[in-house]
């Protein structure tokens, strides 16, 4: 074999072996397409995490307002995570506009906000970075939050919440 087919022919491997490597790393990390599908103008893009952080992700906690306990789907974000790894805690939440329950802390969370448009009820969404909020009607807005997560049953808030402030516990 001459000197030159020796050259293709290593470079040919080294070629081949460089795919397999990105091919590897490519299955092993989990990757997603960077495009963007068409999301619902209610959902919050969440932020992408390798598979090893998958199985670390806390998918659901429950909400106890008086004696009813309700689960919530807690968001994948950071601020959704480090809202769910801080339960079990109470929070004291005042009524406002007829369509929510807020409660602001002095504890800051990560924020990733964005206009949904949409609010349902059911959301869990943090307005700043140390408003927790809990709403029990569906209505349009041009407010920014950050998803917290999502009630299941959200549509049976409005008769559990009553009048007034009321009374929180989220836990594990």
């Amino acid at each position: 074999m001459e000197s030159n087919d020796k050259k293709k022919i290593i470079i040919i491997f080294t070629v081949m072996i460089a795919v397999m490597v990105g091919v590897s790393i490519f299955m092993r990390t989990g990757f997603q397409a960077t495009h963007k599908d068409k999301v619902e103008s209610h959902e919050q893009p969440t932020s992408q995490k390798d598979t090893k952080e998958d199985s670390a992700l806390i998918k659901e906690i429950s909400v106890r307002i008086g004696n009813s306990t309700l689960a919530m789907i807690v968001d994948e974000g950071d601020a959704g995570q480090e809202f769910a790894k801080s339960t079990p805690f109470t929070l004291e939440m005042t009524k406002l506009n007829d369509n929510e329950i807020y409660y602001e802390g002095n504890e800051t969370l990560p924020t990733n906000a964005y206009k949904p448009k949409n609010i349902d009820a059911g959301d869990v969404m943090l307005y700043g970075d140390r408003t927790i909020v809990i709403f029990y009607d569906s209505f349009e807005t041009e407010y920014e939050y950050t998803r917290l997560g999502r009630i299941r049953d959200g549509y049976l808030l409005k008769d559990i919440i009553g009048n007034g402030n009321t009374t929180v516990d989220f836990v594990k």
